[in-house]
């Protein structure tokens, strides 16, 4: 007999499949590997990463404001959703450049970023990357550094629901989650390299984040030339996600950084 976990992780790829709202969903190689990602909407390249263990589809709910203004393009990170798994390390500045890899194989000058947790890592390191290409960045439940995640942990270890995430983010490929969880996450940014970056840039933090603290989030604040802070209390890491976030934030985080991205441009 099969377990429950299973049985509803079947039950909601079933949902996934027709509730998929993209314009084209397609794999391309790099030379770190195959990347995932997924189009809709039409106009400037507006990029969105996803946090650790998660994937591009996520962002699904959020496209009926940002798909109206911009090309969205949601990528699933190296070793996770339909990317190529990891082989070794998670690297953050290793992660940016795969992200400007194929943004040149996409023909994309510039961009707009939207990255919650170790996608706005990366793309922070994208930006001190390649600084004159993007235009303005969101950083969500994320800074320059981070305290803790849930790499080096069991999957068997793990909160039921947090399991059934991971299997529901990789098709319940137990190679790739496992080696997700064993992967060394390396954060190579320092907080000094961001005084230079003049990438208008709003952070949005739950005062109550385990992850990445207030006092975390703030210093990268003060370090960035350009940058607002927008602390949300009450809140956790999870921010505005189904798994433990803000209804009302969910609603909210769509249309300020709309604003916020129409200001910057």
């Amino acid at each position: 007999m099969k377990s429950p976990i299973y049985l509803i992780l079947i039950l909601m790829l079933c949902l996934n499949v027709h509730a998929a709202d993209w314009d084209t969903s397609e794999t391309i190689r790099t030379s770190g590997g195959e990347l995932h990602y997924r189009v809709s909407g039409t106009g400037k390249p507006l990029l969105l990463l996803h946090g650790y263990s998660g994937y591009g589809e996520q962002w699904r709910n959020f496209l009926d404001e940002f798909a109206n203004s911009y090309r969205v393009i949601a990528v699933d990170l190296p070793g996770h959703g339909q990317s190529s798994k990891l082989r070794g390390s998670f690297v953050i500045s290793d992660a940016a450049r795969d992200m400007w890899q194929l943004m040149d194989l996409l023909g994309v000058k510039q961009i707009y970023g939207v990255g919650y947790s170790a996608g706005g890592m990366t793309l922070l390191q994208m930006a001190l990357q390649e600084p004159s290409r993007v235009k303005s960045l969101v950083l969500a439940a994320s800074a320059f550094t981070v305290v803790e995640d849930h790499s080096a942990e069991p999957f068997e270890l793990l909160p039921e629901a947090y399991r059934l995430d991971l299997l529901r983010n990789h098709n319940g490929d137990m190679e790739k989650i496992r080696s997700l969880l064993s992967a060394k996450f390396v954060a190579d940014i320092k907080v000094s390299d961001l005084e230079g970056l003049k990438t208008p840039t709003l952070l949005v933090s739950g005062d109550r984040d385990e992850s990445f603290p207030l006092p975390i989030v703030v210093q990268t604040y003060q370090a960035l030339p350009q940058a607002k802070l927008w602390i949300v209390p009450g809140v956790g890491h999870a921010l505005f996600w189904p798994w433990g976030g803000s209804e009302r934030l969910a609603e909210q985080f769509p249309v300020e950084v709309s604003r916020f991205l129409r200001q910057a441009q």
